[in-house]
């Protein structure tokens, strides 16, 4: 089903009906904690399970778990990899798994993730409960190997159209993008995304666009979470009507009214463009998903090409210099989880960040560490001690006992679960400063009285499997050219849509789909373009027929049987409206003046 269509309702509401447990299977820890949330708004229980999480915590979480107590249970794949995690899921009341964003499964998927391969492993755990994949972006080979990867017995595949008949899709060739911009926001008005590819790019664009009094805020992966969530907020209850984004904005995101979503730089895929463009008209009213490109952004795109595969000796070299980073020694480091800054690991080992960034992916697709994208974790807190020695302690250590006091008055349920907390209300109701309050809450989690889990925004690392010697490290070359042949076919897939101007762009996105029962959409720039065409040929017939000749109307339309009545008749009416026709008691003739 397309973005934005309702992939979560297919899942929430039988996990309802059925009662229990039911199992969800996301990669990212930020759309997991966002569908948590607002599953707890709807009063519903549920947690989420990532490999961003201290081990404390998920021991409680799947504790509490067991008892019946949660009715969504999100969990990262990497865990899946860990033998003694699948047994205690084992535990579970579970009564459905669901796979979001299935197509990660799938080695033809353009977001393959080895963890994804586990998840098969669970029906031996879980013998008669059904699964469900889900997925906005499966090609037929993607589908087909979906079901196979999960041991479907039978297929069955229940697709949606990928026609979205509320969306314009337009590309432009376009050398001067940003004076283009500027008209398109005018015409359009309303809400909108516009994409790019760097983080300097959002910054530079969105102060220019508020220079020129469009209210717009830049958003990327590198702002502080705080910063990120108060920007989205805005642009959410339009208080800004445009948000400057790199890809790491949207996913989650469930904003009806966004009238426009603009690509100023052309997108590595075709998959990740549909989910882009996909954001806009969710209202069902008309938007516009468009493309400005020049000659030099398809060069770019390919010469990206060369650094999205870096050569197995520089993948290697970013390998060792993780472990040595972290400490990792050759033969543990198994289950191991770690915030990585790649900025201070490309600093300490004179490496270059897309590179590194690039060889990590390729570590992920061999299964030697996992990537996780930066998703804000806040400080989260239990108390360990029972309430008895919790008081014996203030006693003992009086200097602590407003600030336990606060704790116990401000958040439930302390005891039996993690409770997220903030350092910054703290410091408020205790009359101090937030350093403080870190350093108090420290203190009391070395002394056992509590458990303090600090905030965190970072991407994480995940070590799948103990470190091997640089020497020993095995790379399968099928799979390093499978990739790379697959990453070229679509950032080729990329550059012929943006070229072909002869195929409805629907059209276009819906065969690489595989969707084969489609029609022209009629309000794309080809389908616009062509009905000019049409429109054009249509005058210069009737040009043609007049040019020598009086005819009357029957006459005409005599000449004209070969045309759509109302088309041609619309024409000629415009014609006599433009003085191009007269008219007289015998017929009708071409004006000479």
């Amino acid at each position: 089903m397309p973005t934005g269509s309702g992939k979560s309702i297919c899942f929430q509401i039988p996990s309802l009906v059925l009662g229990g447990t039911t199992l969800v299977i996301s990669p990212l820890i930020a759309l997991m904690n966002d569908q948590v949330q607002n599953l707890k708004k709807k009063g519903f229980s549920a947690i989420s399970i990532s490999a961003a999480m201290h081990y404390n915590e998920i021991d409680v979480a799947m504790n509490n778990a067991a008892l019946g107590h949660v009715q969504f249970v999100y969990i990262s794949p990497e865990r899946l990899q860990n033998e003694n995690f699948r047994q205690k899921l084992s535990y579970l009341p579970i009564n459905l798994i669901a796979v979001d964003e299935a197509h990660c499964i799938s080695q033809w998927g353009y977001d393959f993730r080895p963890s994804y391969l586990k998840i098969a492993e669970l029906r031996s755990y879980f013998q008669d409960v059904n699964i469900i994949a889900l997925t906005a972006s499966a090609t037929k080979v993607v589908a087909d190997d979906i079901q196979n990867q999960l041991a479907f017995k039978n297929q069955k595949v229940f697709r949606q159209s990928f026609v979205r008949n509320d969306l314009r899709y337009v590309v432009q060739y376009e050398e001067n993008k940003i004076i283009r911009l500027q008209k398109l926001i005018s015409n359009i008005g309303g809400s909108g995304i516009i994409y790019v590819r760097n983080r300097k790019k959002t910054e530079d664009l969105a102060l220019f666009l508020k220079k020129n009094k469009i209210s717009s805020l830049a958003y990327h992966a590198g702002l502080k979470f705080e910063d990120r969530q108060n920007i989205q907020d805005q642009w959410i209850e339009n208080k800004i009507q445009v948000i400057v984004a790199t890809n790491a904005f949207g996913m989650g995101i469930d904003k009806p009214d966004v009238k426009f979503v603009v690509h100023l730089d052309l997108p590595e895929s075709l998959e990740a463009y549909f989910q882009e463009a996909g954001r806009a008209g969710r209202d069902g009213k008309f938007a516009y998903s468009t493309i400005f490109y020049t000659k030099a952004d398809q060069q770019r795109l390919l010469d990206n090409f060369k650094f999205a595969f870096p050569d197995l000796d520089y993948i290697k070299q970013t390998y060792q210099a993780i472990c040595n980073y972290f400490q990792i020694a050759v033969g543990s480091g198994q289950g191991f989880s770690v915030e990585f800054d790649i900025d201070k690991l490309c600093n300490s080992y004179n490496l270059l960040p897309l590179l590194v960034y690039n060889s990590i992916k390729f570590l992920e697709k061999e299964n030697y560490i996992s990537y996780l994208d930066g998703g804000y974790e806040p400080s989260k807190i239990m108390f360990l001690s029972s309430k008895e020695e919790l008081y014996l302690f203030q006693i003992r250590f009086p200097k602590y006992e407003l600030l336990i006091k606060t704790l116990l008055r401000s958040y439930g349920g302390l005891f039996e679960n993690y409770g997220n907390i903030k350092e910054k209300d703290l410091a408020f109701r205790t009359k101090t400063n937030v350093q403080l309050v870190k350093e108090n809450l420290e203190y009391l989690d070395k002394q056992q009285i509590l458990s303090f889990i600090p905030q965190s925004s970072l991407p994480k690392l995940f070590f799948n499997q103990d470190r091997i010697n640089g020497k020993y490290l095995e790379f399968n070359p099928n799979n390093y050219y499978h990739l790379k042949q697959r990453y070229s076919e679509r950032i080729q897939s990329v550059i012929d849509y943006t070229e072909n101007d002869k195929l409805c762009r629907q059209v276009q996105l819906l065969m690489y789909f595989n969707e084969i029962d489609y029609s022209n959409c009629g309000h794309c720039d080809v389908c616009i373009n062509n009905r000019q065409k049409d429109l054009e040929k249509i005058k210069q017939q009737i040009i043609l027929v007049l040019t020598h000749n009086l005819y009357s109307l029957e006459q005409l339309n005599f000449h004209m049987k070969n045309l759509n009545s109302v088309s041609w008749i619309k024409i000629f009416n415009e014609m006599i409206d433009d003085g191009i026709i007269k008219s007289s008691e015998k017929g009708y003739y071409l004006n000479k003046n």
